[in-house]
């Protein structure tokens, strides 16, 4: 009797640590997926800020403005001037660096290489670029913000960031 209780006890564990191994590299799996369709929908956005074309863009009329500085990309121009405010619809350049708990978190940072981001495409999470209509380019700001409880990165997600925010400009 005691062979045979070993024996059930020895499948147990067997079966218990091919559970354990199955439910690990399910939750991996599961992990790659989403950070590609994240990935997926960052290129998407990225690529309608860059090449998508607004009703707004095309029809309206060109105002003269004095600038600071400005880039020319394809059809649309990075005004630097200080104090133009950002609306939405508005493709802007930003910098940001985000912080959980007063230190910056993997991820949550722009490198200083600038982002252009379309304001209302609902990209970043909520709040995010809500919170940029109405500032001016030149100035840093602070975005207090929560990540969705639902949030693919599990460290991050139901989490209250702050994103330190500089708008370098608007495009026209």
């Amino acid at each position: 009797m005691k062979k045979e209780n070993r024996q059930a006890a020895r499948a147990r564990r067997a079966a218990e640590r091919e559970a354990a191994v199955k439910k690990e590299q399910m939750a991996g799996i599961i992990k790659w997926v989403g950070a590609a369709i994240v990935v997926m929908i960052l290129v998407v956005a990225l690529f309608v800020a860059l090449f998508g074309k607004s009703a707004r863009t095309k029809n309206q009329a060109a105002e003269p403005a004095e600038t600071t500085e400005v880039q020319s990309s394809g059809e649309k121009t990075l005004d630097t001037t200080d104090g133009l405010e950002a609306k939405d619809g508005d493709l802007v350049n930003i910098d940001y660096i985000g912080y959980l708990d007063g230190e910056p978190f993997a991820g949550g940072d722009s490198m200083g290489n600038g982002a252009d981001l379309l304001l209302g495409s609902h990209t970043y999470i909520d709040g995010f670029e809500e919170g940029i209509v109405g500032h001016k380019v030149g100035e840093t700001f602070d975005l207090n913000l929560t990540f969705p409880e639902n949030y693919h990165a599990a460290d991050l997600a139901g989490q209250e960031v702050v994103f330190t925010t500089i708008l370098n400009g608007i495009y026209r």
